[in-house]
């Protein structure tokens, strides 16, 4: 039998429903979990009618089958209501289309939400900084193949290039969240296709998920 819902305290307010759960397991160990969590944080976006549940694994278990498999135990262990929301979020570069056409797949019949970065998670947290067409077409084209050069790959490069410093393991997200509404703005331009499952080119779908955690009503284009 599904466990009682059990998480971290939050503050309860009288006469206000649950919170509502948003679960998310992530492809990266330490940076996507962070962020998340900062957001929903009383310094930024805290909202008692929304609780932000980190499912947190081995590193070694970053498969996108491995993630999709940790919010299918979280599933079956607890009792989740319909308000509530399981994401799974995933890059692009290290799994490609195939792989992401049978997740999306699967994610579709368990009712899971998916946020796809194309290539990958930093350029999420790029868009807080700079919109994309302030650069020019050569760097977009770098960004796309977002190749590694050293320790960093080539989108990690660039917000050392804009903020001094960036540490994948431990991210300053005091960097990045106080412009989390621009970059939600900016990744919906990107988003020309929000009918295809993932974006296919340069964008992130981890905007929906950020407005989810901050209960803002998505707008409509």
């Amino acid at each position: 039998m599904p466990e009682k819902r059990r998480f971290k305290p939050r503050q309860r307010l009288s006469g206000v429903r649950d919170p509502k759960l948003i679960i998310i397991a992530t492809e990266g160990a330490c940076t996507e979990g962070i962020y998340f969590e900062d957001l929903a944080s009383a310094a930024y976006c805290y909202n008692p009618r929304v609780h932000v549940e980190i499912l947190r694994r081995e590193e070694t278990r970053s498969a996108p089958e491995d993630v999709l498999q940790s919010l299918d135990d979280f599933y079956r262990q607890y009792r989740l209501k319909a308000q509530d929301e399981l994401w799974i979020v995933l890059d692009r570069d290290r799994w490609g289309d195939a792989k992401l056409g049978q997740i999306a797949k699967l994610c579709d019949q368990k009712g899971y939400a998916m946020a796809v970065s194309h290539p990958c998670f930093e350029l999420w947290l790029l868009l807080h900084l700079k919109a994309l067409d302030e650069y020019p077409v050569e760097t977009l084209d770098e960004f796309r193949e977002n190749r590694k050069a050293g320790s960093r790959t080539r989108l990690e490069h660039e917000l050392v290039v804009l903020l001094g410093e960036y540490n994948k393991a431990a991210p300053r997200t005091e960097h990045f969240l106080p412009y989390v509404a621009a970059a939600i703005e900016r990744a919906r331009e990107l988003d020309i296709h929000p009918e295809d499952r993932w974006p296919q080119d340069l964008g992130t779908r981890v905007y929906l998920l950020a407005e989810h955690i901050m209960d803002r009503e998505p707008r409509v284009a």
